[in-house]
């Protein structure tokens, strides 16, 4: 198993259901994990025949070891399935309004994000907006996520100094968000093609001045999406 620490980041190169049972207590969990439609990563297909039975082991270490919100970018094809393993406290909004085109999750401008346990935002569930536009050091990774998804879903359920956990870290994206917001951060990825960029753009958001995202986030009151949930809220920004 290979480890780097790069700043407050610690980044493990394996597979999270061998190394979430070693890792101590975190704050939270930012993730967005494989949807299982079929995406060609670098030596392998996302498509697992046991792919809930898969999802309810990692997330069960989470639960053991997150002491605050796991957020999971779950795609669309997912909710229900998710809804089964263990419904969500909330579900929040990643609005991309550029996107409307097709693609294996749907043809929609926006994506549900499952929130379990308690958010550090004052507001509760919001939308965070963020573009589709990846970074140019991104080439090769068929699904990354861009660094203003990672910044509004970070800043909603942790406060500065506090660790997030991403064990599905893919290039890094939530770990390049800590570096700018005063976050710790743990990542886990199976891929070394992956890992290796995300080491690279964790390091450069070190050395870097630190960006300025501003309030990405914006609120307003609605019902629950679900029978049993909590009123919910999103953003109109």
């Amino acid at each position: 198993m290979r480890v780097e620490h790069i700043g407050d980041a610690t980044l493990y190169l394996g597979d999270c259901l061998e190394i979430l049972p070693t890792l101590d207590k975190v704050d939270a969990v930012v993730t967005d994990p494989p949807y299982n439609v079929g995406f060609g990563y670098s030596t392998y297909v996302d498509n697992r025949n046991d792919y809930k039975d898969w999802c309810a082991e990692w997330f069960s270490e989470l639960e053991r070891i997150c002491s605050g919100a796991i957020v999971i970018s779950c795609g669309h094809v997912n909710v229900s399935m998710w809804c089964e393993i263990k419904p969500p406290k909330w579900i929040l909004c990643w609005w991309k309004p550029a996107a409307m085109g097709r693609s294996p999750v749907g043809f929609c401008n926006w994506e549900p994000m499952l929130l379990y346990g308690k958010s550090k935002s004052r507001s509760g569930c919001d939308v965070v907006r963020a573009t589709i536009k990846p970074d140019k050091d991104l080439e090769g990774h068929p699904c990354p996520k861009p660094l203003e998804w990672g910044i509004g879903f970070s800043k909603l359920v942790t406060k500065e100094g506090m660790t997030i956990l991403d064990p599905f870290m893919g290039s890094g994206t939530t770990g390049v968000a800590c570096a700018n917001l005063d976050r710790k951060f743990i990542g886990v990825e199976i891929e070394e093609r992956y890992f290796n960029i995300a080491c690279q753009r964790i390091k450069r958001a070190y050395d870097q001045p630190r960006l300025d995202f501003g309030n990405s986030i914006n609120t307003k009151a609605i019902t629950p999406l679900l029978p049993g949930m909590e009123a919910m809220t999103i953003g109109t920004k």
